[in-house]
């Protein structure tokens, strides 16, 4: 198992005792994701800074929590997206029912072609074994799409055997050679069962509202210098 070091840059989304509902939603809604994995060039990604994941980490898999469905794209950016919940069985609507049939306002790709604004995507959460912190591995490629319903096959034939357990994946790489020899050999992202643990401490339930804290008085001008120096030393996590 490899263990992870790196600074997530996290930022707090709203002051102490405020309650933030599209917070609270967003950390429902991923899982409590903080952070995006993504696959690229045989190599995973979490972050806006692309951190690199090294081969072989392991992260717990929420597999509850693991959606399939579209999501909307403009600008580089998702606009919009319809996602259904795969251990619910319901199939997500099909392309013809999102809208956006015109071609002619489409985008275009590197090559110039119409780029359907929708793709189909899936959502799997992931949780560092050690730290509890949530990732969300997001792909609408044929190979990570691929790589998630290898690892659903897999849970799907154990998880009743598994009560009370959640999987453990082990991040890895693997290739195949393309038909169109014009693109060679294409990396895809492959996720392993290799584990299983306890579920307890891993799920958490939606948050709520936090109590208000009581009104403190504002810390004197030297307090605050020797708080924000303490504050600056680098924090670092592990997955």
């Amino acid at each position: 198992m490899t263990d992870l070091s790196a600074s997530t840059g996290g930022r707090a989304v709203a002051a102490a005792g405020d309650f933030n509902p599209y917070a609270a939603y967003a950390e429902q809604a991923t899982g409590g994701a903080r952070n995006i994995v993504k696959f690229r060039k045989g190599r995973f990604f979490y972050g806006q800074d692309d951190v690199e994941i090294p081969p072989g980490t392991r992260l717990v898999a929420d597999m509850a929590g693991a959606r399939v469905g579209w999501v909307r794209w403009r600008d580089g950016r998702p606009t919009d997206e319809v996602m259904v919940l795969i251990g619910e069985g319901v199939a997500p609507p099909r392309r013809d029912e999102l809208g956006d049939r015109d071609r002619e306002l489409w985008e275009t790709d590197e090559r110039g072609d119409p780029k359907d604004p929708w793709q189909l995507t899936n959502h799997l959460p992931l949780i560092g074994p050690e730290t509890g912190d949530r990732f969300l591995f997001a792909t609408s490629t044929r190979g990570g799409i691929g790589a998630i319903g290898v690892l659903a096959r897999a849970y799907g034939t154990l998880y009743r055997q598994k009560p009370g357990k959640l999987p453990v994946v082990e991040l890895e790489a693997s290739d195949y050679a393309h038909p169109n020899k014009a693109y060679g050999r294409v990396d895809v992202p492959v996720l392993e069962l290799v584990d299983w643990v306890e579920e307890a401490g891993f799920l958490t339930p939606a948050p709520e509202a936090p109590e208000p804290e009581p009104r403190q008085e504002p810390p004197r001008a030297a307090d605050a210098m020797q708080q924000g120096s303490d504050s600056g030393a680098g924090r670092r996590t592990r997955f």
